[in-house]
């Protein structure tokens, strides 16, 4: 593959790769966080980070360019697939690496996202009806947090696995 592409591909990838893990921690560690301490103008505020901002196009973007630019890294990094090159020491912290970063991708486009807009959608509802929310609309939106909790959890632990791995990669020897 040439070298030029070489080089794009992988800024593209280091780069939203950078972009996207640190978003994902910033917003665990520092956003969520804020948003439950601020209590009643957190909906607007989460509103104004996913609509205005768009954080979520911003995450699916940054998630896609850095999984796409990772498989064909991969894939001619590895000389399509060779298990010579798959089982050394690099081309284990790579595998690694790879595969610990499909699982957020595959998390927050099939779980996180949905849920996040199911949440924003109950939030709108709730909103729009003038009162606090009912018994049940309380249990529905505490029991969306509840998943949504748990899936950006398995998404951060992934994400750092492969941060690591794929930072590690080449000085692994085995």
């Amino acid at each position: 593959m040439n070298a030029y592409l070489m080089i794009l591909l992988r800024l593209v990838h280091v780069l939203c790769g950078i972009l996207w893990g640190g978003t994902a921690v910033f917003y665990l560690f520092f956003i969520k966080p804020s948003v439950k301490a601020i209590g009643p103008a957190a909906p607007k505020f989460m509103q104004s980070l996913t609509q205005r901002q768009r954080l979520p196009l911003f995450m699916s973007l940054a998630s896609l360019l850095t999984v796409l630019s990772g498989v064909v890294l991969f894939t001619f990094s590895s000389g399509f697939f060779n298990l010579g090159w798959i089982s050394s020491g690099p081309g284990l912290g790579f595998t690694i690496g790879s595969l610990s970063g499909l699982v957020p991708f595959l998390v927050g486009t099939f779980g996180i996202g949905p849920i996040s807009g199911k949440i924003g959608a109950l939030g709108q509802q709730i909103a729009a009806a003038g009162g606090p929310p009912s018994e049940e609309q309380t249990g529905r939106m505490h029991a969306l947090e509840a998943r949504l909790s748990r899936l950006e959890t398995i998404d951060i632990i992934f994400l750092l696995i492969a941060m690591v791995a794929m930072g590690t990669a080449r000085y692994w020897i085995f």
